[in-house]
């Protein structure tokens, strides 16, 4: 497991968090546009205008290695990674507070639990807008699943290794600007209004789209950056509606 060992680096102020107002007319153009040509055709009547606050960067942080915690333990043999190995990881840096319910309970599960592990591809989708937050490559709209090469990119080069603190991680690194994660965000809350118009019968995705599998990946990743802008709310409380 070397490659997931990375150099710890210096300690800095984190980020402070802002309020910003999104859903202008020339941002939902942008997004209908985008989903237009790709084959969805969202609601016209959408909100244009909904208050969003950007999370603090320690915040998404924590909720991106939670994950990362959370799929090493099922994923990664024991053999080939202790189990102290990773909950040391988690309780150095507190990663409980980033989990629900539900996902503790996995720690108490068997990491050779073939159920979970064919479940926790949807963690992977979580990941991916929280690792574009701190410089990995924008989510994708085609409601393809990511793949295990993709993850694994995300665990070497976007979060800090299993020996490390995310408190020295992360202020080397550089983030997203809050406009592009805002305009990310209003794209697939349009994009979901089409996959859930698409899961009642209407013909708002493209031919080759399935509504329920591809559209649970652009619901997990739309849920990721819905909380990265919804400061104060927890993960499980996150306002999906369309």
């Amino acid at each position: 497991m070397g490659w997931f060992n990375k150099k710890k680096t210096s300690k800095n102020n984190t980020p402070k968090p802002q309020t910003t107002q999104k859903g202008s007319s020339i941002v939902r153009s942008q997004s209908i546009t985008i989903c237009l040509d790709a084959g969805f055709h969202p609601a016209s009547s959408l909100p244009t205008i909904r208050e969003t606050k950007l999370r603090p960067a320690d915040e998404i942080a924590g909720r991106l290695h939670a994950i990362k915690a959370l799929v090493l333990w099922i994923m990664v043999p024991s053999e080939n990674l202790p189990d102290e190995k990773i909950t040391n990881f988690i309780n150095q840096n507190e990663l409980l507070d980033y989990m629900t319910l539900e996902e503790k309970e996995i720690l108490d599960a068997s990491r050779n639990d073939i159920e979970l592990r064919n479940s926790i591809g949807w963690k992977f989708e979580n990941a991916w807008p929280l690792a574009w937050y701190f410089g990995y490559d924008e989510p994708e709209i085609s409601g393809q699943m990511m793949t295990g090469e993709q993850m694994q990119e995300i665990f070497i080069n976007y979060t800090c290794s299993l020996d490390s603190l995310i408190s020295d991680w992360l202020p080397q690194q550089h983030t997203l600007e809050e406009e592009k994660l805002v305009e990310k965000e209003d794209l697939f809350y349009c994009l979901h209004n089409a996959v859930r118009s698409a899961q009642l019968g209407g013909n708002t995705t493209p031919d080759d789209f399935d509504p329920i599998g591809n559209g649970g990946v652009i619901h997990e990743r739309r849920y990721s950056l819905t909380w990265m802008l919804s400061d104060g709310t927890e993960w499980g409380n996150t306002d999906l509606s369309t």
